[in-house]
């Protein structure tokens, strides 16, 4: 007995594993979306999960415009996602094999680094995660563009014509991205309708976060040896609780500093269907 229901597990994993492989279609929408930071356009929980980014992810199109939707809870992926940014990548075979790149949001490596200055007071590192937030929505205003038909290059987010891309936070902390890719990029003007009923190819790379064994790249961040977010404890029992976040530090590091990958072949809708 027991080993029938090893072999129904096995054949049930095996059988949810090959699922997540299989092509997704998108959903059809006669209503474009507003690319705005928000889930207001999408039907929430969104459609699809993946184990690897633990990203939450749903596709549209219409005529016009593909429309990606990404979300998480997971603080340590906010974090990774806010300070080193990701890299969404379309690939297809419809007019030659072509790659198209989107990297949004950039990482603040791409932003000049402000010069110290001694009187400045510095920000506490226990600082709510809320301001955290607020600075990186504030310079979230840029994305680089390559491979695509027309526009290419470091661009603004908010190009209303073109492609467009925002990210937010709802009041339950939940990270929402969108981005609107006008199907001209994609295939170029002359595409024929036709064929963009072939597969289409979406990577989308989480970046690692580069850490150092002085600093935790976890949320919220904790400063040196035995430094006790939110204050200490004393005698044996503080050095305990040290071990126990120092722990708990280094396997925020691990996390991120990996570099995680959402891959998924999907097809666009049709009016017709």
């Amino acid at each position: 007995q027991m080993r029938k229901i090893a072999a129904v597990v096995i054949l049930y994993c095996i059988a949810t594993s090959s699922f997540a492989q299989e092509n997704l279609r998108s959903v059809w929408t006669n209503q474009p979306v507003n690319v705005d930071g928000t889930s207001n356009d999408w039907n929430l929980p969104l459609k699809f999960y993946d184990n690897e980014t633990n990203l939450f992810f749903a596709i549209k199109n219409d005529s016009n415009n593909l429309y990606l939707c990404f979300q998480s809870k997971d603080d340590i992926i906010q974090t990774k996602i806010m300070r080193a940014g990701m890299k969404i990548i379309l690939s297809d075979k419809i007019n030659g094999k072509h790659k198209s790149v989107l990297s949004f949001p950039l990482s603040a490596k791409h932003f000049p680094k402000p010069v110290d200055n001694p009187d400045e007071i510095k920000p506490d590192p226990l600082a709510p995660r809320q301001s955290e937030r607020d600075a990186f929505i504030a310079r979230d205003t840029m994305m680089e563009a390559k491979g695509f038909a027309k526009t290419n290059g470091i661009i603004s987010t908010n190009n209303i014509s073109g492609i467009r891309a925002s990210i937010g936070f709802d009041s339950a902390n939940i990270l929402t991205c969108e981005v609107a890719i006008p199907l001209k990029e994609l295939f170029g003007d002359h595409y024929d309708p036709k064929d963009i009923t072939k597969d289409i190819s979406l990577n989308v790379i989480i970046n690692p976060v580069a850490t150092n064994s002085g600093n935790s790249a976890g949320s919220g961040g904790y400063s040196g040896r035995g430094g006790a977010r939110g204050g200490g404890y004393g005698g044996q029992r503080g050095g305990n609780r040290s071990e126990d976040e120092e722990r708990s530090q280094y396997q925020q590091r691990s996390v991120m500093s990996q570099k995680t990958e959402l891959k998924q072949k999907f097809v666009l809708a049709t009016q017709v269907e």
